[in-house]
């Protein structure tokens, strides 16, 4: 409830936006969609995350941009990408958990409980080192992980949920 003295001083419409405060998310200009902007892109394997980024810059024509996370240039997934000032906003995407998903070849066939008894070897804490081609310092670092799953198992290829 509103004490009367302060009900002239505040406008309650939940159903109005004032357009000097902010527009309806399906009636963004172009321009804030712009500078204040995020974007999933699908990078393909490849490219880096900085040459995609690169790429966004030259196709929107905008000259801030940036993402969250690097995916290595053999690695394809969802790259995370902040336009003009959206790039403050994602140093918030680094905070939450990640998934991965990863198809692996075996060199010999193994049994499905021999594989899961090994696979939870892995768990835990391990050591990372980026590859060659990395934009990141390459220097072994430890990273933890969660939770490691075979979903699938076809013949020599697995399936497995990193988390």
């Amino acid at each position: 409830m509103i004490l009367p003295q302060l009900q002239n001083l505040i406008k309650v419409d939940d159903d109005n936006t004032d357009e000097k405060y902010g527009h309806y998310p399906d009636k963004r200009p172009l321009k804030t969609l712009l500078d204040y902007g995020l974007i999933a892109v699908d990078k393909p394997p490849g490219p880096t995350s900085h040459e995609v980024v690169a790429w966004v810059k030259k196709i929107l024509e905008i000259e801030k941009a940036g993402h969250s996370g690097t995916l290595d240039p053999g690695a394809t997934g969802i790259l995370p990408l902040g336009l003009g000032e959206g790039t403050k906003a994602l140093s918030v995407l680094l905070l939450g958990p990640k998934e991965y998903y990863a198809l692996g070849r075996l060199h010999s066939h193994i049994s499905e409980e021999k594989l899961t008894s090994i696979i939870k070897e892995f768990t835990g804490d391990i050591y990372q080192k980026p590859p060659q081609r990395s934009s990141v310092r390459r220097a072994t670092r430890i990273r933890r992980i969660y939770g490691l799953q075979l979903l699938e198992q076809f013949d020599r290829l697995i399936l497995l949920e990193v988390l």
